[in-house]
């Protein structure tokens, strides 16, 4: 992560506006870079809060190490357990709690407690807001990784093996030790859509719906493998500056690498259902297969109660109940 220059530049830049003469704090101040960097911009003080004794310990260290002990305060604590008088609270929120899932470490909660408790009204909050979307994808190496092969045995069927294959949940490429963009053979089989948009400013957990659906077309005839989760976060309101895991984005980058085993790409297999449901037990999941543009439905289920993390569901038919929660991607959010 501190290896990922173009993540370190964004920061810097997002604060530079800002920071100079206010009271800044650090949610999740890990090694204590963005703490750094706001004093060097000007901060008259900084609050650094940090959850783990080790790190509070290394990032005391950075900051001594740097001079800036008289502008930085490090506390080791959940922000969630810190309370300040009101002359302490503070002008500008930081943070850099964002996981594989741009939720997925709890940062909308972290800030919006921040928000609420720890900062003066009207606060700025950097990043000020982000985005989550998704993407079908088709790849046979991927399917390789994901699924016994019919030549891979000897002529021995152990295609049973496949009923243990999990379409269910969200894995992270980062954790399956390969970078997305890397793979030889893969296929965009739809556009890429926002299913989630957040203000870091403004929002909670309350404004993220339960569900969503959403209409794609496919872009290809083939086989559907997996839908892919990326993120965007922006600087301010006009989103002068931004970070993205999208895969293209990171291909060839100098800080590429970097970025992809940090936060990678969340991905989550797909099955037929439609097929699945006529299938016998332990038969491995039914392949999506797609014909160009035929209309497809990407059901998208956030966790609860934290709307952290979230489940994909493709299917190919439209009943009538479904109808009233489609959202055309064309409407926006």
């Amino acid at each position: 992560m501190l290896n990922d220059s173009h993540r370190n530049q964004f920061y810097w830049d997002a604060m530079e506006p800002f920071v100079k003469g206010k009271r800044v704090i650090d949610i999740g101040a890990g090694s204590g870079l963005l703490s750094l960097m706001a004093a060097k911009l000007g901060a008259e003080s900084v609050l650094a809060i940090e959850a783990s004794k080790d790190m509070v310990a290394l990032a005391q260290l950075n900051i001594t190490r740097n001079d800036q002990s008289d502008v930085i305060r490090i506390i080791h604590d959940m922000s969630s357990n810190v309370k300040l008088k009101e002359e302490e609270k503070a002008d500008v929120i930081i943070s850099e709690t964002l996981g594989a899932l741009m939720l997925g470490e709890g940062t909308l909660d972290y800030m919006a407690d921040a928000r609420k408790r720890l900062a003066k009204p009207g606060a700025r909050v950097i990043p000020a807001g982000g985005a989550q979307f998704a993407m079908l994808i088709a790849s046979p190496s991927l399917a390789q990784v994901s699924s016994v092969q019919s030549d891979c045995c000897k002529g021995f069927d152990l295609s049973a093996i496949g009923s243990l294959q999990d379409t269910g949940n969200i894995f992270f490429t980062k954790q399956w030790g390969f970078r997305l963009n890397l793979l030889p053979d893969l296929v965009e089989m739809s556009e890429r859509i926002q299913f989630l948009e957040v203000d870091f400013q403004k929002s909670d957990r309350q404004h993220i719906p339960s569900t969503k659906t959403f209409r794609l077309t496919a872009l290809k005839e083939g086989v559907i493998h997996a839908v892919v989760a990326s993120w965007e976060v922006w600087s301010d309101e006009e989103r002068t500056h931004k970070i993205t895991t999208h895969p293209e984005d990171t291909r060839g980058a100098p800080w590429g690498f970097s970025r992809d085993m940090q936060w990678g790409q969340g991905l989550q297999l797909v099955e037929d259902f439609d097929l699945a449901c006529k299938s016998e037990r332990n038969t491995p999941p039914a392949p999506f297969e797609v014909k160009k543009g035929e209309e497809l439905l990407l059901t998208v289920r956030f966790s609860v109660p934290c709307k952290q993390t979230f489940q994909f569901t493709l299917r190919r038919s439209l009943s009538v109940a479904d109808a009233k929660d489609v959202r055309s991607t064309n409407k926006g959010q």
